[in-house]
């Protein structure tokens, strides 16, 4: 099953992995696969070998990346989370970027967040449950600035497992 899907000239990626046999965690080997729409073949790359971790495919300046907390057992992020690790597909190669989170981050996360994507420097998060007030937070990792924005009237939806998109566009033509 794949959970994220990510294109750029003609190519279709998407996260995939599979559990390791020898091993007694829950750990996945992780693999990014790629599909050229134009030659209709599939590829692969893979990433890191080995980890619990559920990396977020993101567009980083045009190039595939992966998006995962930095800190080595969580999945989303916490209170308690210290940074992001970011890597960026370049030639064939994984280059690994690691974004320290400032201290006003305890101060600002209330409960577990999920990572979403990137819009341009700034990564992109979301509640995991609405069990206080909806918000998300965009944390830009080159001025290292957190910004917290409130969603109003999903009150309704409190206790709610809820999906967040970036770029979702909505036809408003009325008929």
């Amino acid at each position: 099953m794949f959970t994220s899907l990510w294109t750029t000239s003609g190519v279709l990626y998407y996260k995939a992995g599979a559990p390791c046999i020898s091993s007694v965690e829950n750990i996945v080997e992780s693999m990014v696969v790629c599909f050229d729409l134009r030659t209709e073949k599939f590829g692969s790359v893979k990433f890191l070998g080995t980890s619990c971790k559920e990396p977020t495919l993101v567009n980083h300046n045009g190039k595939l990346g992966l998006l995962m907390s930095g800190d080595s057992t969580y999945v989303n992020l916490e209170r308690r989370s210290r940074s992001f690790e970011l890597w960026v597909l370049r030639d064939a190669e994984w280059s690994k970027h690691v974004y320290v989170l400032p201290p006003s981050w305890k101060n600002i996360v209330t409960e577990t967040m999920r990572i979403i994507g990137m819009i341009g420097n700034e990564i992109v998060l979301s509640l995991c449950n609405q069990n206080e007030h909806l918000y998300v937070i965009y944390y830009n990792v080159e001025s290292k600035m957190i910004t917290k924005v409130g969603v109003q009237g999903m009150d309704v939806y409190q206790g709610c497992y809820l999906k967040t998109y970036l770029n979702y566009v909505e036809d408003v033509k009325f008929f």
